[in-house]
């Protein structure tokens, strides 16, 4: 991050915050800037907030140019808090990335992610096909397939055992996603990875050990050895 960039969000941080505070009427409410969007439209937006969002827009676009360019800036201090994991605080500046600039696919992504790890598997979808759908950096979609692959298999993961034609078509949108990002970089390792841990939960044992050498080869993250033990229960591992 530049030292220009980094200098105007410390000057925009505060009036960011004043267009967040407020966000719940009394201590036992629940706070509505750590949800998606403020939780709109089902939430209706008060017109006090809607007139601190229209300062903040205005502020932070002629900080940086414009709203496009401010949306991006806010995204990259969410993720820094994300790396952190402090959801909260990274939910916040998604939310802002998001009031800024809503055709960016960036808060969409962050939205998915935050809800994938609490555990919202049918929300984390919903934002991450919205933002595969507004993606137009070839680069980053890999991830964003990546994780859209993973949000599917939880999902599946997740529902009962005896719905098994609901498993099955969640799974086959695991497996279509990480194929996608598979294709679009073959050398991103995480995808193998995360689609060998999806497979081996699918009982697909050869096509885990695959993934799994595949995943070796592009030197992504080590797997756990937790999983490699059990898919070598099921299956040795191929010479």
């Amino acid at each position: 991050m530049s030292h220009r960039i980094a200098q105007s969000l410390l000057a925009f941080t505060a009036l960011g915050l004043m267009a967040l505070s407020g966000c719940a009427s009394a201590p036992a409410e629940k706070r509505i800037d750590n949800i998606p969007m403020y939780g709109q439209p089902a939430i209706p937006r008060p017109d006090f907030l809607k007139q601190a969002d229209e300062d903040f827009i205005k502020q932070a676009s002629e900080g940086f140019g414009n709203r496009e360019a401010a949306s991006k800036a806010w995204f990259a201090q969410a993720e820094q808090f994300v790396a952190k994991d402090d959801l909260d605080f990274a939910m916040r500046r998604y939310n802002q990335s998001w009031l800024l600039n809503p055709n960016n696919y960036q808060p969409y992504w962050g939205f998915g992610r935050v809800m994938l790890q609490r555990g919202k598997f049918e929300e984390a979808i919903q934002y991450l096909e919205k933002s595969k759908q507004l993606a137009d950096d070839p680069f980053q979609k890999t991830a964003l397939l990546s994780d859209l692959g993973s949000a599917y298999s939880a999902q599946a993961e997740s529902t009962p055992m005896e719905k098994v034609q609901d498993r099955a078509r969640l799974f086959s949108l695991a497996n279509q996603n990480f194929s996608e990002s598979t294709a679009l970089d073959p050398t991103y390792g995480n995808s193998w990875r995360r689609w060998a841990m999806s497979s081996y939960e699918q009982g697909n044992y050869a096509g885990a050990w695959e993934k799994v050498k595949k995943a070796r080869v592009q030197n992504a993250r080590p797997l756990p050895p937790t999983f490699l033990h059990a898919l070598e229960q099921k299956l040795p591992e191929p010479n």
